[in-house]
């Protein structure tokens, strides 16, 4: 099938960034090889550098593989292969140094350049060789320090490449011979347990009577790492800078071939968008993009006909969302105006009773100070609940609450509501589907309202049954009725008002949270009333899916 030019247009633009890509991709690579290649063969096999996996795998018939041998020599050093019970079994080298030492020994064990590896089962631990250690103790040997250096141990010095310095109490240098080194301070004998390679000389000192007697020689395995580190940086740097150079200049080619067929429709978005961030939705005029004869984006375009599509797309959103953000804004400043006309009376109430707590004209007793805090409290708790019920209301209007329903049986839901004043009565096993909570707030609101009313010798009845779309919630109170003004506006906000002085309790929003939920349930709520009490039916559908 012949590609349109919209395609072809799209294939040629993602080919050059593709390739443009690969390249990009291949210099890093390329950079990053030679980096590590250049600071593998300056800083070499440095045993400290290698990690707990490494040695998975390796050991076979508790014998150390031949590489580690190989290691163990490069680096100075010996490999000791230790069971779960610090019993040796293997080691590289000669002779087993750790061999006769006791577990304690062991446990205790912290040598210069010492490290230890957990895998398999097995324990590797690795003992850098001490070579000014054995030095110092042969050459002690042949020459106490209160007497002029021997020849003899100059000679063993001498075929050892190695120093001796003896410092007094003062620690001012007494004796030196060897290699003309400067002289250490005290901190320059604290060992240094770990880096190996990156100590240029490796000293041991001890004292013998009143003198301290230090030997130096220069680290064999000496190969400090920033001198390599540098360099190899440097040709990354260099090699970096060359690639991207002829990026760029592939770039600046490739943004010419394509900039005619880009900048003009990215000029008429840019153009939209201005209009649209300042409120004017009308489409601009542009001869450049569209066909006058037609109207219609022209061929070469035509690929921006789902951009162009989606800015009408938006356009008329933001209309929409105009007129929303108003309604909104409406409904925010109702709330705020019904928020502050109900907190005002309770509110008036604690500072009333608070300035006069805090009057000093009058000593008031401990009865009356009680009688104010329990009105405070109450009226404290009662803009408490009012201000969660105004927020569940407004949430509910808004369609901010999410129903989790479910088909359940409603006995489970009812043995919670039963109470001496509360009869239940249920026909047979009756299943709902809504979600329990929110069942739960509607037959609270309900059953506390119809308790409020009924005089406490009188029973409120709950009645439950079910048909085969519906299922059917009674409520009857033996109350003096509602009057067939207020019936009619039930189950509107604040019907009853938020009159706070009086002894009614609740904050008036109960019955309208329970219309809300009801209405998100699909379900109906109706009322009837007489002088001899007042009856709420409530019918939830079932299986409704939404």
């Amino acid at each position: 099938m012949k590609l349109t030019s919209s395609r072809r247009l799209t294939f040629q633009f993602i080919a050059h960034f593709i390739v443009f890509y690969l390249i990009l991709v291949a210099s890093i690579v390329y950079s990053i090889v030679i980096f590590l290649l250049i600071i593998n063969k300056e800083v070499g096999l440095n045993v400290h550098s290698k990690v707990a996996f490494e040695f998975e795998g390796i050991v076979e018939n508790d014998k150390l593989p031949k590489e580690l041998h190989h290691l163990a020599e490069e680096n100075l050093g010996q490999f000791y292969l230790l069971n779960d019970h610090l019993d040796v079994l293997d080691y590289t080298g000669a002779s087993c140094e750790i061999c006769a030492y006791s577990d304690e020994e062991l446990l205790g064990l912290e040598t210069q350049g010492m490290q230890k590896w957990q895998a398999d089962g097995y324990t590797f631990l690795f003992l850098y060789k001490s070579l000014p250690q054995e030095i110092l103790e042969t050459v002690l040997t042949m020459w106490h320090p209160s007497a002029p250096l021997t020849d003899q141990a100059k000679a063993y010095l001498k075929t050892q490449q190695a120093a001796v310095d003896v410092y007094d109490k003062q620690w001012d240098r007494i004796l030196t011979w060897g290699a003309s080194k400067k002289s250490l301070s005290k901190a320059d004998l604290l060992d240094e347990n770990y880096e190996i390679f990156e100590m240029k000389e490796l000293t041991q000192s001890k004292k013998v009577g009143d003198v301290t007697v230090v030997i130096r020689i220069d680290n064999p395995q000496y190969q400090p790492f920033d001198q390599p580190f540098t360099k190899a940086l440097l040709t990354l740097l260099v090699s970096f800078v060359i690639t991207h150079v002829l990026l760029i200049v592939g770039v600046v080619l490739f943004s010419l071939s394509i900039a005619r067929k880009f900048v003009h429709p990215i000029i008429y978005v840019i153009e939209r968008i201005q209009r649209l961030a300042s409120f004017n939705y009308d489409k601009p005029k542009n001869t450049k993009l569209y066909d006058q004869s037609t109207g219609k984006l022209k061929r070469k375009y035509r690929l921006y006909e789902p951009i162009d599509a989606s800015l009408d797309h938006l356009s008329q959103r933001l209309v929409s969302n105009e007129r929303q953000i108003q309604h909104v804004q409406q409904l925010r400043d109702e709330w705020i105006t019904g928020l502050s006309h109900d907190l005002k009376t309770p509110l008036s109430s604690i500072l009333g009773y608070s300035a006069m707590l805090a009057s000093k004209d009058y000593e008031w007793s401990k009865e009356e100070v009680q009688a104010f805090a329990e009105t405070m409290e109450e009226k404290a708790n009662y803009m408490d609940a009012l201000i969660q019920d105004l927020t569940y209301t407004y949430q509910l209007k808004n369609r901010a609450i999410i129903l989790t329903k479910d088909t359940f049986d409603v006995k489970d839901l009812l043995s919670v509501q039963q109470s001496l004043r509360v009869q239940v009565e249920m026909e047979r096993d009756v299943t709902v589907y809504a979600d329990p909570l929110a069942l739960k707030r509607i037959l609270d609101n309900l059953l506390c309202n119809a308790l409020q009313y009924t005089p406490e010798e009188k029973d409120v009845k709950l009645h439950v049954t079910e048909t085969k779309t519906h299922t059917i919630f009674t409520i009857t109170d033996q109350g003096e009725g509602i009057p067939q003004e207020k019936l009619d506006n039930l189950f509107e906000r604040y019907y009853r008002g938020t009159n706070t002085t009086t002894n009614v309790t609740g904050t008036g929003l109960g019955l309208a949270i329970t219309k809300q939920l009801i209405d998100l349930h699909q379900g109906e709520i109706s009322v009837k009333s007489s002088n001899k009490g007042t009856r709420f039916t409530i019918q939830l559908p079932k299986n409704i899916s939404w």
